[in-house]
């Protein structure tokens, strides 16, 4: 079976040469592009058995069948959605559990070329891009993150640029594949406006704020009784038990333990948590990741403490809200990936938009 995915593999080599060869990414990039288009290979089955992350099969069946003309699939709405957008990728087979990973290669090259021929992804953010294991791996795998990224990112670069219809119309497949992340992509659009200078949201972001308070007050405990609802079945589904949950009973404990949740959230599995060399090597991930994070804040900082401060707080916010129902490891692994690199992204993009800067090397650049 392995002789099937080799045309996918072809067909993705064939069109990152293509794009070289019309001078859009340099000799360095193009390289790295080709030879992580390999990486489907050496994954599933190799590094680890395909059924430490199931949903796999789910994406590959179902694309199978689509590729095969057998329409009837019997899933829920946001897994047929994501079938289909993956299965119109024009890759030849879909034969293997690796078979989606070429495509999911093929997404997450085109993304990176994008940024780097025309949005100036250069210098330290082009190599986290490019390197983040995590990235690499889920985007090498038979899953759906890849599609969520390329939605992310686009959105956030096209709500940047002022180009605000444009950014929710990019940003609404979101809603059917994986609402809560459309949901944080829309409190970015919120966060944004209301740092903005000159804009409504920017006049009136303490009336605003009121106002969201206001409207929410009467459904506070209700959201409290959601929230631990689903806490807890997700807290006894990754083996905790029930008497040992620690439940939020008041608008203070939810505060408390959203911004106890936010910082463990990005950093777990700590070190001690570990249970097999896989986590172990994304506890060390975590820790080069937030490392890296803090450098990028400090430089942009200096050079426009706005545009830090406003990511660092929406950073925060999309950690904590994941920390607060997300247990599994290797849950909050693949969650957290988008959200780092639209940090990244997203925050030297701006940097470059506002004052012309490229995050280069040790000297900032213009």
């Amino acid at each position: 079976m392995f002789f099937y995915d080799i045309p996918n593999l072809l067909a993705v080599l064939i069109i990152l040469f293509a794009i070289y060869r019309m001078s859009l990414i340099p000799t360095g990039l193009f390289f790295f592009l080709g030879l992580f288009a390999f990486t489907p290979f050496i994954l599933n089955d190799v590094l680890f058995s395909a059924r430490y992350m199931p949903d796999q099969f789910q994406y590959f069946s179902n694309v199978q069948k689509l590729r095969h003309l057998d329409f009837n699939l019997v899933i829920n709405f946001k897994l047929w959605i994501s079938t289909w957008m993956l299965a119109i990728i024009p890759l030849p087979y879909v034969e293997t559990i690796k078979s989606l990973g070429f495509f999911n290669r093929l997404i997450a090259s085109s993304i990176i070329i994008w940024l780097y021929a025309y949005k100036k992804l250069r210098g330290w953010p082009l190599l986290f891009v490019l390197f983040y294991p995590s990235y690499l791996l889920y985007s090498s795998l038979s899953l759906r993150e890849a599609l969520v990224f390329m939605f992310m990112i686009m959105s956030v670069i096209f709500f940047l640029e002022n180009r605000r219809l444009s950014a929710l119309f990019v940003a609404a497949p979101l809603f059917f594949i994986k609402f809560q992340n459309f949901f944080l992509i829309i409190v970015f659009f919120v966060i944004h406006l209301c740092f903005t200078k000159g804009s409504f949201f920017f006049k009136y972001r303490y009336l605003f704020i009121i106002c969201i308070i206001t409207a929410l007050s009467p459904y506070i405990m209700l959201i409290i009784e959601l929230l631990n609802f689903y806490r807890l079945a997700l807290y006894v589904e990754d083996g905790g038990l029930s008497d040992s949950y620690v439940a939020i009973n008041t608008i203070s404990d939810f505060i408390i333990i959203a911004f106890q949740s936010g910082p463990y959230f990005l950093l777990k599995p700590l070190p001690w948590e570990a249970e097999n060399i896989f986590q172990m090597v994304q506890s060390f991930e975590n820790i080069f990741i937030v490392c890296f994070l803090i450098w990028l804040f400090l430089k942009i900082s200096k050079i426009d403490n706005g545009i830090a401060t406003k990511w660092f707080v929406y950073i925060v916010t999309a950690m904590s809200i994941y920390g607060l129902v997300v247990y599994n490891f290797g849950t909050a692994a693949r969650y957290k990936v988008p959200f780092m690199l639209i940090v990244v992204i997203g925050m030297t993009y701006e940097l470059y938009l506002k004052h012309g800067h490229l995050i280069l090397n040790k000297k900032t650049k213009s």
